[in-house]
């Protein structure tokens, strides 16, 4: 069983490997490891809460907990909606190099809002 720390650990390195894929171009890999930086970031909190995490569908109501728990709409709305759009682009291959690192800024605001609770 992974524990909340190895979550957080594999969380902080994907986002690392991220942005190394990134600054080579390989928008496709730095696209999934960033949706996977924020998966394990949600992992890990969960973990910590003892709550279910184990499919996307219970990453999913992860967010819509805290956002109602924190009263922070735009943790769900935008951070999480942009982890969203990195997993898809990982397999369509959609967006552009500043788009990602647009939304590789929100994934990062959200791994270290989720890191800090």
């Amino acid at each position: 069983m992974t524990t909340a720390e190895e979550y957080r650990t594999a969380s902080s390195t994907l986002f690392d490997r991220a942005m190394v894929e990134l600054d080579a171009g390989d928008l496709r890999q730095a696209s999934e490891k960033l949706w996977c930086a924020a998966a394990q970031a949600l992992k890990s909190l969960a973990e910590r809460r003892g709550w279910e995490h184990g499919s996307l569908r219970e990453l999913y109501r992860i967010m819509t907990r805290l956002s109602s728990e924190f009263d922070d709409p735009e943790m769900a709305r935008f951070h999480f909606d942009a982890a969203t759009q990195l997993r898809i682009n990982a397999s369509e291959n959609w967006l552009d190099e500043e788009e990602i690192r647009v939304c590789s800024t929100d994934v990062q605001k959200l791994v270290d809002m989720l890191t800090g609770m």
